[in-house]
């Protein structure tokens, strides 16, 4: 424990010196405007990462260039139009927190900033209660414990499968512990280290409360935050190779087409890097490399599924079930009168067995599933629209958000793969922030902050 947090107090100087956890925007008091820098700047993804250091990068009036490899910017930000009467997010959707730019953002944009308020109801077996309602079964209340306990976790490293089986808890709420937290986290109970989720929760500083936007996505706020620098954005341009031996420093792109940059930001997903989509030359640090394989990332599935009627209660937050998907929330709460709409999301070996059917399998198991909480029929017969979106088969993202994996994927680690190389490459997106936010927009947000103040201050 005592090295634990010597590690966290080591972490959060190391934040509050290189200006990663509390975010402004630049100011002409910035230290680092005077240092304009005249080269030209790559930065590599254009998601919410990648966006917010062109954003930052447009503020002083540099020279970049955002090449993103998809046809469309915001990676995990994909708003559908469409399929509801508001746009449906089917990557991120959630405001976390309400200490960070992007919910600064937000406010200023004048949005409609949704509490995710409601209460949550936990299947078990057939039945689907409430936390209150539940309260008098011992198996239940301690499944909720385990939870509790599994934030602030202080012993050996395990996973949160081996601190079920450790603790004994029955078979009937192991699903619980799974959903509220390993889903939540990116993953399954088998592959989720205690200790970084322990970390996570004890540096996270943007505050408990998370929000919807209730009359416009995510994406168009950052397109309207980012509107000068959107027409830098080089679409359906994957960089496949980053030399950095000399000045300039090379890329290459998928159809071996060579463009020239003095510094580099490379954002994409961590399972980019871990596929050896770009080829570094020289290689990247062997410390880096181990960083890249000691944090987990992997499959995820978000179903959005568009009902005629509200069958659930007036007053639900998510639904945790021991179906094939842990959470259900309503997406259309606060958004809509005439669709009704309940987002599923899965990760992990759920999400990877899923993968393999198609959409309308898929759907069709869903449906049976809330049919047996709701009553037979009961979904199957409201249901007018769905999409279903694997981010894992996605090409340029190849999964959800990373997570601690047993014995790495903690601070430390995360802190290491953020580190510049040579004062030429640098490296952001949600999987490198080492404050507590990986994997959110918010924490993508703010290590692009990081990894553009690291690049103004290697200017001489």
């Amino acid at each position: 424990m005592i090295v634990n947090m010597q590690r966290r107090d080591f972490i959060k100087h190391t934040l509050l010196a290189t200006g990663a956890v509390a975010l402004e925007n630049c100011q002409p008091k910035d230290p680092y405007a005077p240092r304009k820098y005249e080269g030209q700047i790559a930065i590599i993804g254009a998601g919410a990462a990648g966006l917010y250091a062109g954003y930052l990068l447009e503020q002083q009036g540099a020279n970049y260039t955002i090449y993103e490899a998809a046809e469309q910017i915001g990676g995990r930000i994909r708003p559908l139009k469409g399929l509801a009467d508001f746009d449906v997010e089917l990557g991120a959707e959630k405001i976390r927190g309400s200490r960070s730019t992007l919910y600064d953002w937000a406010k200023e944009s004048g949005a409609s900033l949704l509490p995710t308020s409601g209460t949550d109801y936990y299947q078990i077996g057939t039945l689907l209660r409430t936390e209150a309602q539940w309260n008098t079964d011992l198996d239940f209340r301690l499944a909720m414990l385990l939870s509790q306990q599994a934030r602030a976790y202080s012993g050996n490293e395990a996973t949160l499968a081996q601190l079920m089986e450790t603790t004994k808890l029955v078979a009937k709420v192991r699903h619980i512990p799974d959903a509220l937290i390993a889903n939540n986290y990116g993953t399954s109970a088998s592959r989720l280290g205690l200790l970084g989720v322990a970390e996570a929760e004890a540096t996270w500083s943007a505050g408990r409360d998370n929000y919807l936007l209730g009359n416009r996505s995510l994406l168009s706020l950052l397109e309207e935050k980012c509107k000068n620098v959107i027409p830098k954005v080089v679409l359906n341009k994957q960089i496949k190779r980053i030399d950095f031996t000399n000045s300039p420093i090379v890329l290459e792109d998928a159809q071996a087409q060579r463009r020239f940059a003095d510094k580099v930001i490379v954002t994409v997903p961590l399972s980019i890097l871990q596929a050896n989509d770009i080829q570094f030359t020289p290689s990247l640090p062997e410390a880096k490399l181990t960083a890249i394989r000691n944090i987990g990332m992997g499959a995820g599935i978000k179903v959005a599924l568009v009902f005629n009627r509200r069958f659930w209660e007036a007053n639900m937050g998510s639904i945790y079930t021991s179906g094939s998907v842990p959470e259900y929330w309503v997406s259309s709460a606060g958004r809509s009168t005439s669709s009704f709409v309940l987002s599923g999301f899965v990760t992990g070996e759920r999400a990877e067995a899923l993968s393999g059917q198609t959409s309308t399998v898929i759907i069709q198991n869903l449906l049976k599933e809330l049919d047996t909480i709701y009553g037979k029929g009961t979904a199957t017969a409201a249901l007018t629209n769905a999409k279903v979106m694997d981010w894992g088969k996605e090409p340029f993202i190849k999964g959800v958000y990373s997570f601690p994996i047993p014995n790495g994927g903690g601070l430390l680690t995360r802190q290491t793969l953020s580190q510049p190389i040579q004062r030429k490459v640098y490296f952001a997106g949600e999987a490198t922030h080492y404050g507590g936010h990986s994997g959110t927009v918010h924490g993508a947000m703010e290590s692009g902050r990081r990894a553009v103040e690291e690049l103004l201050r290697d200017v001489v």
